[in-house]
């Protein structure tokens, strides 16, 4: 069986033997809801509390206890974390006050957090806006889940760079945070090893941040920060990736006379691919 087999038999494990805790309230551990997440292609949901917290209490009296929260709760996998009994969690994620909520992937990567208490209404909005399916990461979260490496990393990380190409505008900036987060990994794991052209993968992750300025439709930034590179300052292994940024952020511009210089270095994949980059009319 191979090892993404396995992966996929093991979160299954994971989901039946977690599935009717889920069902009936929250997951009390952070690890059981990463897995669970994983295999369901959710994001989590986390409340670190406390049984002494009163606004907690009222939070789960007039907001989590609702019908309309919970039915909305359901695209999420959802676990509240004891500050008392698991300190060192709260520590890792700064908890300095609760009620405190987050909102993670499979990884435990924040995408969004905010300590407050927050009314049935707040939760409403909170819970809509994040409410989506990661299947399209589904593979590379359990690649770096299973194996921490500046190779799953990279993925994963520009993995989340298509995936924001997807998502409404509102939610783009939120989403290129986290592939922010794994790019920080990948440079991280990658600066103690002897990888031969280690200076290409460094350029490339300038580019990936120059990508992020055309997801967000910035194309005038984006140009900017391309024609800091001089005529040969680019790694021949990063060409490519280089003529479709330019070629986009002219596409974007609507400017004919500049793209057609770039379209013709381009396969017709990235062609059709640059067709994400255009805002939807």
């Amino acid at each position: 069986m191979k090892l993404f087999d396995k992966t996929l038999a093991l979160f299954l494990l994971v989901f039946l033997t977690f599935s009717s805790t889920q069902a009936s309230g929250w997951l009390n551990s952070l690890e059981d809801a990463q897995k669970l997440a994983l295999a369901t292609d959710k994001l989590i949901l986390v409340d670190f509390w406390a049984t002494w917290c009163g606004p907690c209490k009222k939070m789960d009296a007039e907001s989590w206890s609702d019908a309309e929260v919970q039915q909305i709760m359901d695209a999420y996998v959802t676990a509240k974390v004891d500050i008392d009994h698991y300190p060192d969690l709260a520590k890792k994620y700064n908890v300095n006050g609760i009620p405190y909520l987050f909102i993670m992937d499979g990884n435990g990567k924040v995408l969004y957090q905010q300590m407050s208490y927050k009314k049935k209404f707040e939760v409403i909005k909170l819970l809509k806006k994040y409410a989506v399916n990661t299947n399209f990461l589904r593979q590379d979260l359990v690649n770096y889940n299973q194996k921490q490496s500046y190779i799953t990393a990279y993925r994963l990380a520009s993995k989340y760079q298509d995936y924001c190409l997807y998502l409404d505008d509102d939610l783009k900036s939120d989403f290129l945070k986290l592939s922010g987060y794994y790019f920080d990994e990948y440079k991280k794991e990658l600066k103690p090893l002897d990888v031969k052209n280690k200076e290409a993968y460094y350029q490339k992750i300038e580019l990936f941040d120059i990508q992020e300025n055309l997801i967000l439709n910035k194309p005038e930034k984006a140009l900017k920060k391309l024609h800091k590179y001089g005529k040969d300052a680019i790694y021949e292994v990063n060409q490519s990736f280089y003529d479709f940024l330019n070629y986009v952020a002219y596409k974007q511009l609507n400017d004919a006379e500049n793209l057609n210089q770039w379209k013709n270095k381009l396969s017709a994949y990235d062609l059709k691919r640059s067709e994400l980059f255009i805002p939807k009319s």
